[in-house]
């Protein structure tokens, strides 16, 4: 085998493929196919140095085994591991720690599970996370959870549940806002209103609550009873 450094002049991405030219004769190769690395595909790029193999009889069959540092290319790390995909995107992993930057990652699978031990934090200028059956990767899923830095979104094709053992707990600085397609809706603020075109609460134990004293529904109804008692009115309820 004959091993030769050439500079890269054409790429073939399709058939995995590339021209080099040889500056130290002044002759440029055939297309010459790349190592796959174990079905890995990762082209290099016009003007990149390379490392080619060729058979020792002379034959113009050959491989490009793949760049090498120097002659203008150097390092991105010196420690750990790296590997960059072009456009900016790379991994690292050094200490146990593993990193992937890329302008957008996209997931796709049947079916995913996520297991972290310690802390976890999912950040962005807008963070999606979602149900759907759509193929369409850019359609808005059925049901998701949307969190911009202005405000966080909750829809739901059917319903919404809110579930604890112990309590579920509710703040603002400002306001709460509840609102369903039906015209319902409950907003909480400093001034707190409720409205509904119907409107039922369903309780072993109701008690109203305001700045001059509370008092319990039943005994409201009580007292509303003894009036229609002295006035001589029919209960009402």
């Amino acid at each position: 085998m004959r091993m030769r450094v050439g500079k890269v002049t054409q790429v073939f991405p399709n058939t995995g493929k590339m021209q080099v030219l040889y500056e130290d004769e002044g002759n440029a190769s055939l297309q010459l196919p790349m190592i796959t690395m174990n079905q890995e595909y990762f082209m290099p790029t016009v003007g990149d140095r390379v490392l080619t193999m060729h058979m020792e009889n002379g034959s113009s069959k050959g491989f490009v085994l793949g760049t090498y540092y120097g002659g203008g290319m150097q390092p991105k790390a010196n420690t750990g591991y790296r590997k960059d995909f072009g456009g900016g995107a790379y991994v690292i992993c050094r200490s146990g720690a593993y990193r992937l930057s890329a302008g957008s990652v996209t997931l796709l699978g049947g079916g995913a599970s996520l297991n972290l031990k310690g802390k976890a934090s999912l950040m962005g200028s807008e963070v999606t996370v979602g149900s759907g059956d759509s193929e369409d990767e850019d359609a808005e899923p059925d049901v998701y959870l949307k969190i911009t830095s202005e405000k966080a979104e909750v829809k739901a094709a059917d319903k919404i549940e809110l579930n604890s053992d112990n309590e579920i707990g509710m703040q603002a600085a400002a306001m709460i806002e509840i609102i369903s397609d039906t015209g319902a809706s409950m907003t909480l603020d400093s001034e707190s209103e409720i409205k509904a075109p119907t409107l039922v609460i369903d309780a072993d134990d109701l008690t109203l609550k305001c700045s001059y004293g509370q008092e319990t529904f039943k005994n409201i109804l009580k007292r509303i009873e003894r009036i229609e008692d002295q006035l001589g009115l029919p209960h009402t309820i």
